[in-house]
């Protein structure tokens, strides 16, 4: 039976938190949520998340070792160190091979399962698991299991123009994992574990350390548990499938992480979404570590959306702690960001609506195009501004290397209905190259009390109908003080790296 998580109820929820706000950002308030909140189901059957087996139903037990392979049953065959299952069903592993592969070659409309109790593969010339075809591979981890797989330095690709394989475990077909076991994988040429469709872990406890990505899956990475470990040359765990906007998604539903990457941290081709799970994440040295222009090293980065419904998150990045190329929708979870950029970025539409964001550091804290601020907890210190409304995509800009002047443009708007938010900034708390209002909420603001500095400075308007404002700061005579009506035009934005 297939499970499938549904994000229409966000969508609704999202809608009827901005009810009360101000008429004409409620219209454009519930368009860009609207248009931002598509519906992902993601997929996956009761196989997948099964873990229980018994040694009667294994279609053969095969016992690695060294350079030798011994095959009870059939749907295998051995030939040196090399293990060829070439029929579906269930295969129990055992040993160790000094440098041989498992190559799955069954057919298309096969599901095989590979059950490591205690085994230990190394392949110096290609993956230690190679699925070259089937519908599925489904491996499990034995209860109480350590098991280890790695490459080597003489890893040659066996198609040189698509540059495949390349991993520790490498599949064409589906792939999901499972058990209580635990896997060791080190992937000195490439990559840790990698499918070109659809890759489902629901259990297992996972340390891998890959010269360029940990995890990928080229459709689709769903995580419903488990424990990982990860250390990757490039992302912590992507996606890669452009062509389909259906695909190249990313959904965690629990878990344990502890992700430290050169490039990204966890990266969905179009929508991430995450509703549970504890997250430690470094991406590019950190907050503190210089980076290039044109360098992306962002914690959480989607191509389209970004929807986080829970979860708990310490994030330290070079680049965006957050960041979506299209919407960003935070409903819940606890956020400890610190970014050397901007800690939370939506090229489009970010919508807050509960949850506790803590931004320790950041260039700029909230950024966006259109942002709406209707419930939860936000509290930034920052460098530049607090609260920004810039508008276009991240592809140009001075990012925090500097800043560039925006006209006033009606299409950006700032509205906090709700909320507690305290901004620190080190110039504008509140910085709109539109309009900006407030109808409810909690509001602690403290700008710059030197250079340009603002606590509200807005290119548009500036409306106030509710909630409480507290400001301090500021470099004075433009502001109208606590509760104040009107803003001084001007000021500055970025958007900031892609």
């Amino acid at each position: 039976m297939k499970k499938r998580t549904n994000l229409k109820a966000l969508t609704l929820l999202l809608l009827a938190l901005m009810a009360p706000a101000l008429s004409g950002c409620v219209s454009q308030a519930e368009e860009a949520a609207t248009a931002a909140a598509q519906t992902i189901s993601t997929d996956y059957q009761a196989e997948d998340t099964q873990a229980a087996y018994s040694q009667q139903e294994a279609k053969a037990t095969v016992q690695l070792s060294g350079d030798a392979i011994e095959v009870s049953g059939s749907g295998a065959r051995a030939e040196g160190s090399i293990l060829t299952i070439t029929e579906g069903g269930l295969y129990i592993l055992r040993g160790s091979l000094d440098n041989g592969q498992i190559l799955i070659e069954a057919p298309k409309t096969d599901t095989v399962r590979l059950v490591l109790e205690g085994v230990s593969i190394h392949s110096e010339t290609g993956p230690a698991i190679y699925v070259l075809q089937a519908d599925k591979l489904i491996v499990t981890l034995a209860d109480g299991t350590q098991n280890t797989l790695s490459d080597g330095s003489g890893f040659t690709y066996l198609d040189a123009e698509a540059e495949e394989p390349n991993a520790v475990i490498f599949s064409k077909a589906d792939l999901s994992l499972n058990g209580s076991g635990s896997l060791t994988v080190t992937a000195v040429f490439e990559n840790g574990i990698v499918t070109k469709d659809d890759l489902v872990i629901a259990g297992g406890s996972y340390t891998v350390s890959a010269a360029k990505d940990a995890l990928r899956g080229r459709d689709s990475v769903t995580v419903l548990d488990g424990s990982f470990s990860l250390t990757a040359g490039r992302d912590g765990i992507r996606t890669t499938n452009d062509e389909d906007a259906a695909k190249g998604y990313i959904t965690i539903t629990g878990g344990s992480y502890s992700i430290t990457a050169a490039g990204e941290g966890v990266q969905a081709i179009t929508v991430l979404s995450i509703s549970g799970g504890d997250f430690s994440i470094q991406t590019g040295g950190g907050s503190s570590a210089a980076a290039a222009q044109d360098q992306s090293l962002k914690g959480l980065k989607a191509g389209t959306q970004i929807n986080l419904s829970g979860g708990s998150f310490v994030i330290d990045s070079a680049d965006d702690t957050i960041h979506s190329n299209g919407s960003v929708l935070i409903s819940g979870g606890q956020f400890t960001l610190s970014s050397g950029d901007d800690g939370v970025h939506a090229d489009a539409d970010l919508t807050i609506t509960g949850g506790s964001i803590t931004i320790t550091t950041a260039y700029e804290g909230l950024e966006a195009s259109t942002m709406t601020i209707a419930d939860g907890t936000v509290v930034m210190t920052t460098v530049d501004d607090g609260i920004n409304l810039a508008g276009g995509n991240s592809d140009t800009g001075m990012g925090r290397f500097g800043q560039d002047q925006f006209a006033a443009n009606s299409s950006l708007w700032l509205l906090i209905s709700g909320g507690n938010i305290t901004v620190n900034a080190g110039r504008d708390a509140i910085d709109s190259n539109g309009s900006a209002s407030m109808t409810g909420g909690t509001v602690s603001l403290t700008a710059a009390m030197v250079g340009e500095g603002e606590t509200i400075d807005v290119n548009g308007t500036w409306s106030k109908t509710g909630g409480e404002l507290s400001e301090s700061g500021g470099n004075g005579g433009f502001g109208m003080g606590p509760g104040g009506g009107g803003r001084m035009p001007g000021g500055f934005g970025r958007p900031g790296r892609p």
